[in-house]
């Protein structure tokens, strides 16, 4: 696996209150590394956009430390068994799971996790958020009224 997964941090736009006990990170950019155009890599993330309909909570980017490589996701409350599915099924080597804030980082083939720490020590505001279209999809309030 590419050990840049390891280093991995999350930005966003806005930062909920509070998570879902449960939830997967996907992506549907770079097929299994495969460097492909903006283009091509916004058409297959409204693929798994719309794969994934109401169980998404949040849209993220997945980057590196030094924001060069950026990737944008997807929160979706759902198990680890789902999240590794809609990898697989978009041809991704590895997803992340969070699990009571613990974030993992899980091998799309063999099933296999990693521990990285604590998720929310991984996470920050994104600083172009306000030229973003991201946005939190449910609020803490939407996810105790079961919306």
């Amino acid at each position: 696996m590419n050990v840049e997964y390891f280093k991995t941090i999350f930005l966003i736009s806005v930062i909920p209150e509070t998570w879902p006990l449960e939830f997967g990170i996907v992506t549907a950019f770079n097929p299994m590394d495969e460097k492909l155009s903006d283009n091509e890599n916004s058409i297959r993330n409204q693929k798994l956009s719309d794969e994934i309909g109401n169980k998404l909570f949040a849209e993220l980017i997945g980057s590196s430390k030094d924001f060069s490589h950026q990737e944008k996701s997807f929160a979706i409350i759902c198990s680890m068994q789902e999240a590794v599915k809609l990898g697989n099924d978009f041809q991704q080597r590895a997803i992340f799971f969070v699990s009571n804030g613990n974030l993992k980082l899980v091998d799309c083939k063999s099933g296999k996790s990693k521990d990285l720490g604590i998720f929310e020590k991984k996470l920050s505001l994104d600083p172009r958020s306000e030229n973003q279209k991201f946005h939190l999809i449910k609020t803490s309030n939407d996810m105790a009224a079961g919306t």
